[in-house]
């Protein structure tokens, strides 16, 4: 069944304490992006004018460290929300946001999100939450990487995957994310060679499958007791 775009503003509680006029305008003014994979939604330096929903497919959130190398700072599957620091401040975007794979996502003006903070106090509540929340994961990552050895932060890597999309079946955990060993790398702060290095031997041990479309975790608990 299509649903209006607002819909999924409103199933994740950004709607909350809005009259249904307020929720019309939101309604009209709201567009569909359709993006095919590798697509920029924005790019760095790029100005701050809109929050995104993710509708459909997948959109990866990509840094810069100090050196210039390219960081995977997460990926954003249906339901997950970006591009909220348009409420808070107007200076340009520091990162870039692409589609992951053709994706589908609800795009809300600026203008009206103030808006909406100015007419609703839940609101404003919510989206500072959920900037909260995005910090905090930040900050969690962080402190996962420091001190761990290379097998130890790619098992976190894909014990968290799996938490957040995973799939459960009789053969494991399914994560069906369009992953590279080089996005695997990015997110975790290893080159392609050494990921490459510690998936083969994974494999051999019966512990993780790997495709160009998905990643099978055969035994998560043996890799969340990996040093």
């Amino acid at each position: 069944m299509t649903r209006p775009a607002f819909w999924y503003f409103e199933r994740f509680g950004l709607l909350q304490g809005l009259s249904h006029e307020q929720q019309a305008q939101i309604e009209k003014k709201t567009r569909m992006l359709q993006l095919k994979r590798g697509e920029s939604v924005y790019l760095p330096g790029d100005p701050s004018e809109s929050l995104y929903v993710v509708k459909r497919g997948s959109v990866r959130i990509i840094g810069t460290a100090p050196e210039g190398c390219d960081v995977l700072i997460t990926i954003l599957t249906p339901g997950d929300i970006f591009g909220e620091l348009a409420l808070t401040d107007d200076a340009p975007h520091d990162h870039r946001a692409e589609a992951a794979e053709e994706s589908l996502l609800c795009e809300v003006p600026r203008d009206l999100l103030l808006q909406m903070v100015h007419d609703s106090p839940s609101f404003g509540l919510h989206v500072t939450k959920l900037i909260g929340l995005r910090l905090r994961t930040f900050r969690s990552r962080i402190q996962e990487l420091l001190g761990k050895s290379a097998p130890a932060r790619l098992a976190h890597a894909l014990i968290d995957l799996s938490e957040h999309h995973g799939l459960s079946d009789d053969q494991g955990v399914l994560i069906p994310l369009r992953l590279s060993q080089s996005d695997l790398g990015k997110l975790v702060g290893l080159t392609r060679e050494t990921v490459n290095g510690i998936i083969q031997v994974w494999r051999e041990q019966g512990l993780v499958e790997m495709d160009r479309r998905s990643i099978r975790l055969r035994d998560p608990g043996r890799l969340r007791s990996v040093r």
